[in-house]
């Protein structure tokens, strides 16, 4: 069946079909976790309902003009396309896609797009093809494509169904990608800050860097994680430490960057990081290096300083990897926060160096000195203070030669402190830059007095001079860490305000007494509430009465003290159903921040994967007792073949007196009875010999309806209703009577005080999830149905177990449903059981619809016994079996050489002529199956007939004619009659 509707199929059908298949489609994404399962799954229902060769879903580089197909769907012998498909290799129709117009080509050597392309199309199945563009804020993103490998054409229902399911599977895969990129950006966060924490007590570089490789090598599993640093020729690397795994070696020493090929030395020296999922890419000379550090796979992440490559952080792994963008995103991340840290702990490790020459200078007199005559307008430097000016002669200098070194930025306000200093007669103290002679910037600090005459006039001023520039450039270093600290600390607060807006999980602030103080907008997705219907409102309002004394007593109260963690309670949604939580917990101040992760969903999976298992075992158990039934059928069949051989000759013999008739007759009718004990037997074990073929079910139950109303009594009326238009069913004819008399008897026997017995057949449509569970289609349904007393749900749970019966002892074997169980099952169909106490009992069997019309009925008379002729070869290891078919064959006129075994029988045939062979089916050495295909070959005249247990029939190919253990006279004759 293909497309939407089937030949005379209206457009409301067609409309309804399509509406089915996309309630399917959401039940099925509804399951599914990864966007590719989703993609794949939209695919394989439309490529299967629309009967085409291929069906897919991928994203699109619209730069590239490429597709990225992860999984497709493909009918039976057509080849996957998964990978890089580039648009312009099979025409010119990315042009449309690129428009955001859907592309339709009913046949690619007919489309202008396609026709010189078509020979490339039709190596990939796709004669005939569909491209549905599915575009995101104007943007060309994904694209959902259909391919047949004939011409084809599409109707208008057919790319309508297409266009909703793109749409709903783009929806569907970005939900399912945005939820996957919210967990990883969690997990990121948790493990930055874990890093964080552990990398602020760090004093110095190597230690933070020792942290950082472990934590970021354990966090991405890689097998070595390491940094280096650089040296000035930009070449030579030195790998000062690293992480690496319990199986992989330390790779710390001092390596050529260029030894690591072209591509490594551009790409880092350029600022970019340098990715390689297999280093077998870079050719064998830049390979080399890695293999030799154990490196099949590897990023390496660059630092740049002022324009040069001076650090590096590298993750390598020993096999090779396709990395990801999140592994990539983290490596950047981690990296240059821990440069950021590193470079902090060196500014701060300068500060203090730079402090400690402070106090060495004061201590050994390295703090220069200047003295300035204010009256002669003249001063003098001492040696230290020309060696931190870059002068070599500090002797009768002038304002103007002083000024000339102070930095032109800084002149005007170094002068105004000056005069200030003069007028006012205070110590002052201040920093400046200067440019020394040889172009050096410097930063000084400069302190002093000012010394007056008796007067109070100013006479000259004396003071010191230190240079301060380390401590100035740590400073300023230490200012822009702690700027690039506060953006972080923003940062990480607007991403954690982010996930309480974006998370999928309902988020709570709960007070002391348990009222609601913030709620996150997951709130109205999860339970359909506005914010407003719940905040000051108790948290324990919403939860379900069974579990609300455990919450409050236990979870909130716990919470309270320290963390608690997957704890489940139910919470009323809106609309009055019952949502299962799973929930998390911490303590505030005077607050508990809780997080609860609905489960619903999660919990009916695992209630109905325990029902499934519980199905299972009891499947199990039947297979078992079925399999034991089986056996023990099968050798009571060789127990009843001489039983009933002996004594329908004894029937038959003259000389016997009427009490020996009756006796003979009565012993025959109980061998008969446990013929149809082991007939039922073997129902049951779904082993019995069946020749199935098209059954005319109506014209059977007419035909048994008289023979089930003389036998069910005046008090139950037998009704028949038969579909007028039935097919025929694919069943045995005789099982099925056998069958429908069984469940006649036992509707009989379910009505003491009489009742109405109904027989009904018709055809009837299953669709998916149906109850019987047998695969979507038509199937002609039997129904057996009474007015009786019913059965409650214990009984009808074991009322298809062998030997269990409610008829009480010696009124019923107990195989009855079994029987028609077994026999529906082994057909290809099913039975269901319907009951109530006091309404009655209906059996319903779904039998498969045969694929010819129903032969007329066989009206062949059975051949009469006597009067044959001709030498029969008798083959059978069983001796008592041989007795008894000797002489049946005898009364029937044969002559009769005997054999025990396949062996046996070909040395006598290879020296005398017989008419027929008749051998058992299983014996010691030969078979009977291989036994007369040795026949056939070499005794071509021959006829043969294996005969053998039922259990065994399977076994012996369809073409060779059979007669089943134990049989009767007649069916011995008749058998060897239809040889000719």
């Amino acid at each position: 069946m293909t497309g939407l509707a089937d030949d005379g199929d209206s457009g409301g059908w067609a409309i309804a079909r399509r509406y089915e298949m996309l309630v399917d489609l959401a039940d099925r994404f509804r399951d599914l976790e990864e966007p590719d399962a989703i993609a794949y799954a939209a695919a394989e229902m439309l490529g299967q309902r629309l009967g085409v060769s291929r069906a897919g879903y991928g994203t699109i580089d619209k730069a590239a003009e490429t597709i990225r197909i992860e999984r497709d769907w493909n009918a039976a012998g057509v080849e996957s396309i998964a990978g890089v498909l580039h648009f312009r290799d099979y025409g010119s129709y990315v042009d449309d896609l690129k428009a955001g117009r859907t592309v339709v080509v009913a046949d690619a050597e007919r489309d202008p797009r396609t026709a010189a392309t078509a020979a490339s199309l039709k190596a990939i199945s796709a004669q005939s093809f569909v491209n549905m563009p599915v575009t995101e804020r104007g943007g060309f993103v994904a694209l959902l494509f259909l391919n047949n490998a004939t011409a084809r054409p599409w109707s208008e229902d057919e790319l309508e169904l297409i266009r909703d399911v793109a749409g709903r599977t783009r929806n569907a895969v970005a939900r399912r990608e945005a939820e996957q990129a919210l967990r990883r950006n969690e997990a990121r966060l948790r493990f930055l800050d874990t890093l964080a924490s552990a990398t602020a007590q760090a004093r110095d570089a190597d230690q933070v860097m020792a942290i950082t490789t472990q934590a970021l090598g354990e966090q991405l599993g890689v097998s070595d994680c390491a940094y280096a640093d650089v040296e000035p020729d930009e070449d030579m690397l030195n790998i000062r430490g690293d992480w690496h795994a319990a199986d992989a070696a330390s790779i710390v020493g001092r390596y050529s960057l260029a030894s690591f090929g072209g591509l490594a030395v551009a790409s880092l020296k350029g600022g970019h990081p340098l990715v390689v999922d297999d280093v077998a890419q870079l050719g064998p000379e830049g390979a080399k290096a890695f293999l030799d550090i154990g490196a099949r796979a590897t990023i390496c992440m660059p630092f740049l300083k002022e324009g040069r490559l001076t650090a590096l952080m590298a993750i390598n792994d020993a096999k090779p990897r396709r990395w990801t963008a999140d592994e990539l995103g983290l490596l950047r991340e981690v990296t240059e926060r821990s440069w950021a840290h590193i470079e902090r702990a060196r500014a701060e490790a300068a500060l203090r160096a730079s402090e400690g020459r402070l106090r060495l200078a004061v201590e050994g007199a390295r703090i220069g000195t200047w003295d300035w005559d204010l009256g002669k307008m003249r001063g003098n430097w001492s040696a230290r203070t020309c060696e931190i000016m870059g002068v070599a002669n500090g002797e009768d200098l002038t304002p103007d030669q002083r000024l000339r070194l102070i930095h032109p930025d800084d002149r005007e306000r170094v002068s105004e402190i000056i005069r200030k200093l003069i007028k006012s007669g205070e110590e002052f103290s201040t920093e400046y830059r200067i440019v020394r002679p040889d172009g050096v910037v410097r930063w000084i600090a400069s302190r002093g007095v000012v010394q007056r005459d008796a007067d109070g006039r100013a006479l000259r001023t004396t003071g010191i001079v230190r240079d301060v520039t380390h401590r100035r450039e740590a400073q300023e270093g230490l200012r822009a860490l702690n700027e690039t600290l506060e953006q972080q600390v923003a940062e990480r607060t607007a991403e954690r305000d982010r996930m309480w807006r974006l998370s999928g999980d309902l988020m709570l602030v709960v007070g002391r007494r348990w009222d609601i103080r913030a709620v996150n907008p997951a709130l109205g997705a999860l339970l359909g509430y506005e914010p407003a219907e719940v905040l000051g409102h108790r948290f324990t309002r919403f939860v379900h009465p069974d579990e609300r004394d455990v919450v409050v007593a236990r979870a909130i109260r716990a919470a309270a003290t320290g963390p608690l963690r997957d704890f489940v309670a139910r919470l009323r949604a809106k609309d009055g159903s019952w949502r299962r939580f799973a929930w998390t917990a911490a303590p505030g101040e005077g607050e508990a921040y809780v997080i609860g992760r609905d489960v619903t969903e999660e919990v009916e999976r695992r209630e109905e994967l325990e029902r499934a298992q519980d199905a299972l075992r009891q499947a199990q158990k039947m297979e078992s007792l079925g399999q034991l039934t089986g056996g023990v059928a099968h050798d009571f069949n060789n127990l009843l073949t001489p039983i009933i051989g002996s004594l329908d000759l004894l029937r038959r013999s003259q000389g016997a007196s009427d009490r020996e008739q009756r006796l003979i007759g009565a012993a025959l009718e109980s061998a008969e009875r446990a013929r149809t004990l082991v007939q039922r037997l073997l129902a049951f074990a779904r082993r019995q010999p069946l020749r199935p073929g098209p059954v005319d079910l109506g014209a059977l139950i007419h035909g048994m309806s008289n023979l089930i109303a003389s036998t069910s009594g005046p008090q139950i009326k037998v009704s028949v209703d038969v579909a007028g238009d039935l097919p025929p069913a694919l069943a045995d004819a005789n099982q099925l009577e056998m069958a429908i008399l069984n469940l006649s008897v036992n509707a009989r026997d379910a009505m003491p005080a009489g009742g109405r017995l109904t027989l009904a057949a018709s055809s009837e449509a299953i669709g998916p999830g149906h109850r019987s569970e047998l695969p979507p289609g038509r199937y002609v349904r039997l129904a057996v149905a009474d007015s009786g007393e019913g059965m409650d749900d214990e009984t009808m749970a074991r009322a298809i177990e062998p030997f269990f019966s409610t008829k009480g002892i010696g009124k019923g074997t107990g195989l009855g449903l079994s029987m028609v169980h077994g026999l529906t099952s082994q057909l290809g169909g099913a039975m269901l059981l319907s009951s109530k106490p006091g309404l009655g009992t209906l059996v319903e069997l779904f039998l498969p619809i045969a694929g010819s019309p129903a032969a007329a009925a066989d009206k062949r008379a059975t051949p009469s016994t006597g009067g044959a002729a001709g030498v029969v070869l008798l083959v059978d290891d069983e001796i008592l079996v041989r007795a008894a078919t000797r002489e049946l064959l005898c009364d029937l006129g044969y002559q009769v050489v005997e054999a025990q075994s396949g062996d046996e029988a070909l040395d006598y045939l290879a020296d005398n002529r017989v008419d027929f062979v008749v051998t058992d089916h299983l014996m010691p050495g030969m078979s009977g199956t291989d036994l007369v295909r040795t026949i056939q070959a070499l005794h071509p005249a021959v006829k043969t007939l294996i005969v053998s247990g039922y259990a065994e029939l399977e076994g012996i190919s369809p073409d060779l004619p059979r007669l089943a253990k134990p049989f009767r006279q007649e069916e011995l004759a008749a058998s060897l009659a239809a040889l000719g």
